[in-house]
């Protein structure tokens, strides 16, 4: 099994190391105050999929860790009463890694695969002592439960990177998932994220497929900061550009990121088309006080901030809560500049002390950034190679490539198959995402197989495109994450197309009267939201074009679920030709110097069904101009793919 990452040549980072990632303004004097964060190094899994639930901070109350979230009903990411861990999504059998250095004090191996009830407790399940201590200086232990099978032995030394054993949903699980538990020796449960109990806050598993947490840039001239993730939630501050914020994790448009100086408020929602992710400052965590959870409760000692690098300045805040993660862009004289949101652009000053954690680098050493999964527009996949498919971010990862007849329009027999074949639990869908939260203006096409009324039997399937969605694509169900954006979907038992949006799983259809294709065959969807306004396709007509302003932008991909009651019988939903771009004015990239003094572009963006090119605004000495392309030694630059007919374009410098 191959690890992207090498493990094992890293050599431990010593407690109260004073090491800084780089890209910042000063240089880093000797702090003997701060103190270094936790032993576990990446997330625990292999392939990459969803976090259905953090561990609940406060007893019987549903509050989320690190973000300080109750949960008003089970939407992932969140938490439910009484959870001792976090939980990720699973497809069962996916391989488990040790995240720290440690060794094997427990293992049970008694539980047949999906063997489940309430009273089963942790199922299969591996205990280890990790060798490092938290920043608490406690002696930790790491479980991983609901395991199908144990690839380590009580007493067996295991390294970072280790293979630990395989995933399943056995035990008190009502769905295949991994429940990563982190808990002081000897004692209760605790949040390894609001304990610092990772070493990098911007963790991956090993194949850089997965991200949780990370830092987002203000691009606008200013954004609000909101109690929840609508526009038409209540303002809590105002942020401002260039400052930095640290995020748990996106939804409907948003990441929810974490404040420092409000004190009734751990975190707020920020407009994902106002930022932008980064991978640049130093974060830093206040550790929280020792003692129980209190969701209300300030720090004892709260860290002030002031308008300067200096002991003396003035204040402009406090950091009122523990737990927290604020990303510095400067470090001077001991003191790290953090934004201090408000009325005003400001930052503020604050220095370590030794219930503070400084981070000695925003990722994992061996990660390589620039191999991580391209998020940026034109996205085009046509699934060429069978097997696995490595396309996007699904949420179980049971989609692969196989040959299919009848062959897509244009493809070549091979295509995406989505499905929920296999699953252990009592989830029914499956989703693949891809692009970013802060996508807005652009469409989504794909074709896709309609398999009208087979396979026999009772109930039926759905599956279609979606765009601006941060939930995976629920489709129909709650349950592990519920979709939440525009969806065109379509359903076996009767043919029935929905174009509309869903919202937690409730699906508002546009189309009246209902609209319907009998009958199997391909099928190229599409939807384009451009603003406010959403359009949906079927074999390039128009079903309807609707106003609608829930959803600001989000992320795109295609879903599968299934209602049949004859399930987990075979099942799924094909796909080909996928594509992903803007709609935004062309811009133009990628200059080339060509023969006879020409100039070349990348043409990316839409066109539409205009002849005039806009021109672009960091291009302003250009302009554009239309040309026929004749053959194929003719002399355009760049080509317009987004319309039926292609068309040419060439530029030329105003001097």
């Amino acid at each position: 099994m191959k690890i992207h990452f090498s493990f094992h040549y890293l050599m431990t980072i010593a407690r109260g190391c004073a090491v800084i990632a780089g890209l910042l303004l000063g240089a880093l004097p000797s702090v003997q105050a701060q103190i270094a964060p936790g032993p576990y190094e990446i997330l625990p899994f292999e392939e990459g999929f969803i976090i259905e639930a953090f561990k609940d901070l406060q007893a019987s109350a549903g509050i989320a860790d690190w973000s300080g979230v109750a949960a008003a009903s089970w939407v992932s990411p969140n938490a439910y009463n009484e959870h001792t861990g976090t939980d990720f999504a699973l497809q069962s059998g996916t391989p488990l890694y040790a995240t720290a250095a440690g060794t094997v004090t427990a293992r049970v191996t008694s539980f047949a695969r999906d063997q489940t009830g309430a009273n089963l407790g942790n199922g299969n399940y591996v205990r280890m002592a990790i060798d490092a201590a938290s920043p608490n200086d406690e002696a930790l232990d790491l479980l991983y439960c609901h395991m199908l099978s144990v690839a380590v032995n009580v007493g067996q030394r295991v390294n970072v990177g280790d293979l630990v054993g395989y995933s399943d949903n056995n035990g008190n699980s009502t769905s295949e998932h991994l429940h990563f538990q982190s808990e002081i020796r000897g004692g209760a449960a605790t949040c390894p994220f609001y304990w610092a109990h990772f070493k990098y806050p911007i963790l991956f598993n090993p194949n850089g497929m997965h991200q949780l947490g990370g830092i987002v840039r203000v691009t606008a001239t200013h954004t609000p900061l909101r109690t929840d993730r609508f526009d038409s939630s209540p303002q809590i501050s105002t942020a401002w550009r260039d400052q930095l914020y640290f995020f748990s994790y996106p939804k409907r448009g948003y990441y929810q990121v974490f404040v420092p100086n409000l004190p009734g408020y751990r975190s707020g929602w920020v407009r994902a088309t106002d930022v932008e992710e980064v991978f640049t400052g130093t974060v830093i965590q206040p550790l929280p006080d020792n003692g129980p959870y209190v969701h209300t409760g300030q720090l004892q000692s709260k860290y002030t901030l002031r308008s300067a690098p200096d002991d003396t300045a003035s204040a402009v805040g406090q950091i009122f809560f523990g737990g927290g993660r604020f990303v510095a862009d400067q470090i001077t004289n001991g003191y790290y500049r953090i934004p201090v949101p408000g009325g005003v652009a400001r930052w503020g000053w604050v220095k370590p002390t030794s219930r503070l954690v400084v981070y000695p680098q925003l990722t994992h050493p061996a990660l390589d950034l620039a191999a991580l999964p391209r998020k940026d527009f034109p996205i085009r996949e046509s699934f060429t190679t069978l097997g696995q498919s490595r396309f996007g971010r699904a949420k179980f990862k049971r989609c692969v490539v196989r040959s299919f007849s009848p062959a897509a329009p244009g493809g070549d027999g091979r295509a995406l198959f989505l499905t929920d074949e296999g699953n252990h639990g009592q989830g029914s869908s499956e989703s693949v995402l891809v692009g970013r939260p802060g996508h807005r203006n652009y469409f989504v096409q794909c074709q896709v197989y309609f398999n009208y009324g087979a396979p026999a039997g009772s109930g039926y399937e759905r599956y279609g495109i979606f765009l601006r969605d941060d939930g995976f694509a629920g489709l129909t169900t709650t349950f592990e994450g519920a979709g939440n954006g525009y969806a065109l979907l379509w359903d076996t038992d009767d043919g029935r197309l929905r174009a509309g949006k869903i919202v937690d799983a409730v699906i508002t259809d546009f189309l009246s009267p209902a609209r319907y294709v009998t009958g199997s065959g391909w099928h190229t969807l599409r939807i384009e939201a451009r603003e406010n306004q959403i359009k949906y396709f079927l074999d390039d007509q128009l079903l309807i074009a609707a106003t609608d302003t829930t959803f600001p932008s989000g992320q795109c991909g295609i879903g599968y679920v299934t209602a049949r009651s004859d399930w987990p019988l075979t099942r799924g939903a094909y796909f080909d030709n996928f594509w992903a771009d803007t709609l935004e004015p062309p811009r133009f990239a990628e200059v080339q110097s060509l023969p006879e003094g020409r100039v070349g572009f990348q043409l990316t963006g839409y066109v539409g069904a205009t002849n005039v090119v806009e021109r672009s605004a960091d291009l302003t000495h250009w302009q554009f101009h239309t040309t026929v392309i004749v053959g194929a030694n003719g002399r355009g630059e760049f080509v317009d793919v987004a319309t039926a007919a292609p068309r040419f374009y060439r530029a030329h410098r105003v001097e």
